[in-house]
């Protein structure tokens, strides 16, 4: 395995198996069919696919509807889109970088930081509250992730899975009890900073999509570039160094294109978990190990996930709107205790 794993990664795009092509167009349709159905899907103003075809090839700024695609719908859709795929990656790079299959954003303390850094702004901290969303959403990942990374024993050598996700529980627990803090101390703003903790794209406008869009778009490039890296990674460290690969220059900037990734995605939705535990698992068995090959369609499964996930959270309790963070994580939940039980 593991010399046609390294075979494989010579070429950039591997010859696709029929398995492979068939998945990835399953999980293209999949995100495609999620995205009409955020754009479309149930509200107050019901719109149909008809209306969205209208405003693809013939869009009318003097028409309503098409106004309201433009300017309510597009932006939560785009942002499902590459909020999924930015959390799938993220939590593909970490479990790869790791060799942890528990490992995600959520699990590992990032997604907290992120959170925590938020609602310490929405508060008035100074310093936090003066940064920009983005920016204060890296910042307290990166913060949050490095603790982890530390108390797990991650830079060392003697580095065990279950002593990582230990250390991401107690940090997770500690951020999440600051978070609550911050809103005690909220007042009026309680009620929208506990909606938007759940992860939510309810909110999402314009601005927050073109503040979105650079970093994820960063992001996954980053991660395209270091697929073979990781190939290599996966053979194990000393083979690794010994094949040419610089092994700390793959953790840093795997590090912090995670950092990125999950954290330009909490600043504009919230905390949404487990689609960074989810996803990897279920395209890895039809994909196989091949980062150049796992990196592009999570992102698509990712963006599936999320979007079909957002379209449901209107459904549920219609007219209510059900947070997105709520779906993913009765998704998430059984595949998180099924993956820890066998690895136990």
């Amino acid at each position: 395995m593991s010399t046609m794993l390294f075979s494989k990664s010579k070429k950039f795009w591997p010859i696709l198996s029929w398995r492979v092509t068939l998945f990835t167009a399953f999980v293209s349709c999949l995100a495609l069919s999620g995205y009409a159905a955020s754009m479309t899907g149930w509200s107050n103003f019901s719109l149909t696919l008809s209306d969205l075809i209208h405003y693809w090839f013939a869009f009318d700024e003097s028409n309503m509807t098409h106004q309201i695609l433009a300017t309510l719908r597009a932006p939560r859709a785009y942002a499902g889109l590459l909020i999924g795929a930015s959390l799938a990656v993220a939590g593909l790079l970490m479990q790869g970088l790791t060799r942890n299959p528990l490992a995600s954003p959520s699990i590992l303390g990032i997604n907290a930081g992120a959170a925590c850094f938020m609602a310490l702004a929405a508060i008035g901290i100074p310093v936090v509250s003066e940064l920009n969303p983005i920016l204060n959403a890296v910042l307290g990942a990166l913060l949050s992730g490095g603790a982890v990374m530390l108390l797990g024993g991650f830079f060392s050598a003697r580095s065990h899975p279950l002593r990582l996700v230990l250390a991401g529980i107690a940090i997770t627990a500690l951020l999440l009890g600051l978070t609550r803090a911050a809103l005690i101390l909220a007042d009026d703003m309680a009620y929208s900073v506990l909606h938007w903790l759940t992860g939510s794209l309810s909110s999402v406008d314009d601005g927050q999509w073109q503040q979105l869009w650079p970093p994820v778009v960063i992001g996954l490039v980053l991660a395209m570039s270091l697929a073979r890296n990781l190939n290599l990674l996966a053979l194990g460290e000393e083979v690794a160094a010994g094949l040419g690969s610089n092994i700390r220059f793959t953790r840093l900037v795997s590090g912090l294109t995670i950092v990125l990734l999950a954290g330009a995605s909490v600043a504009i939705a919230g905390p949404i978990g487990f689609v960074g535990l989810l996803v990897p698992h279920l395209v890895r068995p039809m994909v196989g190990h091949n980062y150049h090959l796992l990196i592009p369609i999570s992102a698509l499964a990712g963006a599936a996930l999320v979007s079909w996930s957002d379209a449901l959270s209107r459904a549920i309790v219609f007219p209510t709107e059900t947070p997105v963070g709520v779906i993913t994580a009765l998704l998430g939940t059984p595949c998180f205790i099924l993956i820890a039980t066998r690895r136990s």
